[in-house]
């Protein structure tokens, strides 16, 4: 079943057959052992072996069936056990396979289908591979600084890689690709699943291995498309207010109604905190912020907290359970504070930091950055 197992994630397979139903194709076998067994051609529903057609072996092992026409697909040989021979055959090909019935499932010979020639040639080719990458994982658990085997086996998987890669541009509609697609990452090589994707709209259309792969494909284009769109979302917001530039002043109330403006801590280097008390990242993150600012506070340093929030009780309640004893102000307007529209904040936790004279020194600085960041301003 291994090499049914590598087709598993790309789903079931499909009922449907075409052609003239009074075409048939041949497949001739001789199973050496198999005497008196019954030999089974088998169509994939469900990702599981369902019976197509079968065959008595005769007393020297041979068998020969005639199976109606069905359209290019994965299908499979066995006999009856968890063993099976994968196939990939259409409807004009005559098949003739040579096996000793112990190991039916790498038969010594096997004729007249170039796409499962194809698909076993880099089943070998991959098993090869695994068992080079395994015996070099072993010497790796044994001696973690073995740096010869290291470098070997990144070369070895770069290697395969690229072979990988070879063998699915030199057959891009066969279906013996789907096969090696999982070696390869989709989000790193998405051009070329897409590639794919359109040659095997053309020669199995109607397969469920093809459905599955189309649409995980699929998916994936449209995970890229939105990310690419909030990288630029993010990116025209970032311009809004570029390193360099002077820090928009903004005025906001404290937890007791006082109005605290960024203006009035010029001079100091503030940290403008959006933040929330909801947000967990946020207060996980404040054990760091408070650390840097009792390092740095006395030398110049300020936070001016602005809360996501909308509930007071909330937000006072988070700043004195966290012990954040900087300034904090906010409108309870939840993502819509004004002072995060105005800054273009996204996400939390995000900071802005701002040097003496009021301009941006440098954004969304966290834990190890913030701290060396204001090192190097606070010297």
């Amino acid at each position: 079943m291994n090499h049914l197992t590598t087709l598993a994630a790309m789903a079931t397979f499909l009922l449907a057959c075409g052609g003239n139903p009074r075409q048939t194709r041949t497949i001739t076998a001789q199973i050496d052992g198999g005497a008196g067994k019954t030999l089974y051609f088998d169509k994939f529903v469900g990702n599981k072996p369902v019976h197509v057609d079968s065959v008595t072996l005769d007393a020297g092992g041979k068998g020969v069936m005639h199976i109606p026409a069905m359209p290019l697909d994965f299908y499979s040989l066995s006999l009856g056990g968890d063993k099976i021979f994968v196939l990939l055959l259409d409807s004009a090909e005559n098949l003739t396979v040579t096996a000793q019935v112990d190991s039916l499932e790498n038969p010594r010979n096997y004729e007249g289908s170039v796409n499962t020639a194809l698909i076993h040639g880099y089943f070998r080719d991959a098993k090869a591979h695994d068992d080079q990458v395994a015996k070099l994982a072993e010497r790796l658990k044994a001696d973690r600084t073995d740096t010869l085997a290291m470098t070997e086996y990144v070369q070895l998987n770069n290697d395969f890689t690229e072979h990988t890669r070879k063998f699915i541009l030199d057959h891009p509609g066969s279906p013996a690709v789907l096969a090696a697609m999982g070696r390869l990452n989709i989000q790193q090589e998405l051009p070329l699943f897409e590639q794919v994707r359109d040659s095997l709209r053309r020669t199995i259309p109607y397969s469920e291995y093809f459905t599955a792969f189309r649409d995980q494909v699929d998916r994936a284009a449209q995970q890229m498309a939105v990310m690419k769109q909030q990288e630029e979302q993010q990116a025209m917001l970032d311009n809004l207010i570029p390193v360099g530039s002077v820090a928009p002043d903004f005025t906001q109330d404290s937890p007791e109604g006082k109005p605290i403006s960024l203006g009035s801590l010029r001079g100091k280097v503030v940290l403008i905190d959006f933040w929330a008390s909801w947000c967990r990242p946020c207060r996980m993150e404040n054990p760091n912020v408070l650390k840097v600012y009792n390092k740095y506070h006395n030398k110049g340093f300020e936070i001016l907290g602005v809360s996501l929030d909308k509930s007071k009780d909330a937000w006072t309640g988070a700043i004195k359970q966290d012990g954040l004893p900087w300034k904090h102000v906010s409108d309870l307007q939840f993502w819509n504070n004004a002072v995060a529209q105005q800054y273009g904040v996204s996400a939390i936790p995000y900071t802005v930091l701002v040097d003496r004279e009021g301009k941006v020194l440098a954004k969304n600085l966290r834990g190890p950055a913030l701290e060396e960041k204001l090192a190097e301003v606070l010297k």
